[in-house]
């Protein structure tokens, strides 16, 4: 009898520990098809199943969850309207949405994990047909509001006037520093050519100049007086990681600044997501564990750099800003 009781006990506390996820799947579903900006000025559940043709039964199961979570309230006229936080922090076409970090969480980093007992037995696993390139972009460019102050701060302690960007995305962290310092000189490359095209067309008039191409491939006899490279590290294998140390190196002026933000393992702070998040990388052939710091150290140390300074930007996700001087 104890033994079933244990048993049981052990059976909800699993099923309490499952309730977290179902915020988080709310939030992804009004997210991905923008239910809660179609209720934000109150309407049915019918009106707005009929309205895009959707399943209202399965549009009314979305509306229960909420309203036991309190994403959503029925009015006395019977009308749904979300909370005004999650229509101005989950809805797609709110400039304050940060519905594309639920996004890449749900679609990318949960089905990876998921994936693990197939990888673990050596079974071939095929992921996302779709191209993620714009959201991966996009999520960095959260990352990027918080992170900048600290690069701006770098950039201005070490009289920085020209700023060489590896991975630039949309060129986020550039425009952010144009906007700072319209005297700066500053120049990014983006393998993904997608990716390259969009920050180029947006930063035409800015004078910021965007390559597109493989940083491996690039030459070029100009330097600059820093190098950005910015959530890129677990797209390169530990030999590649070496080779971008020395491709700065290059890049750079004497005694210039490398400046790169990355998670960390092994570090003091947000262990939990890093550990979590190596496990999401280290699952695609195309992608490389997260580094520690002692492991970077030691690429600057052979590309003839040293630390300067370490500073966390996010702690509850182990990321962090690192600061190197060239020799």
């Amino acid at each position: 009898m104890i033994t079933e009781y244990l048993r049981l006990w052990n059976a909800r506390k699993w099923m309490k520990q499952n309730e977290p996820f179902l915020p988080t799947w709310h939030a992804h579903l009004g997210y991905s098809l923008d239910l809660f900006h179609h209720f934000s000025k109150g309407a049915s559940v019918e009106e707005v199943a009929a309205r895009n043709n959707w399943n209202q039964d399965l549009l009314q199961r979305w509306v229960d969850v909420g309203i036991v979570l309190g994403h959503l309230k029925m009015k006395r006229n019977g009308k749904i309207k979300p909370k005004r936080q999650l229509v101005k922090y989950v809805s797609k076409e709110s400039p304050n949405s940060v519905g594309i970090l639920i996004k890449e969480m749900m679609e990318l980093h949960i089905p990876t994990m998921l994936s693990y007992r197939d990888l673990i037995q050596g079974k071939e696993v095929t992921f996302f047909e779709e191209n993620y390139s714009d959201t991966v972009a996009r999520t960095s460019a959260l990352l990027e509001t918080i992170a900048f102050p600290k690069v701006a701060s770098s950039v201005k302690k070490e009289k920085v006037t020209s700023v060489f960007d590896i991975g630039t995305g949309y060129g986020g962290y550039l425009r952010r520093l144009k906007e700072t310092n319209q005297e700066l000189e500053l120049c990014g490359i983006e393998v993904d050519e997608t990716v390259a095209a969009k920050a180029w067309e947006e930063l035409t008039d800015s004078g910021i100049e965007i390559i597109a191409g493989d940083i491996d491939q690039y030459e070029t006899a100009k330097t600059f007086q820093m190098v950005m490279m910015n959530n890129l590290l677990y797209y390169f294998s530990q030999e590649e990681r070496q080779k971008l140390f020395i491709k700065a190196n290059r890049l750079l002026e004497p005694k210039g600044t490398l400046l790169i933000i990355s998670p960390l393992v092994h570090s003091k702070h947000g262990q939990a997501f890093a550990s979590a998040f190596n496990s999401f990388m280290s699952a695609h052939e195309k992608m490389y564990p997260v580094p520690s710091a002692r492991e970077l150290t030691e690429y600057g140390r052979k590309a003839k750099f040293r630390l300067k300074k370490m500073t966390p930007i996010i702690r509850e996700g182990g990321w962090y800003l690192l600061v190197f001087k060239k020799k």
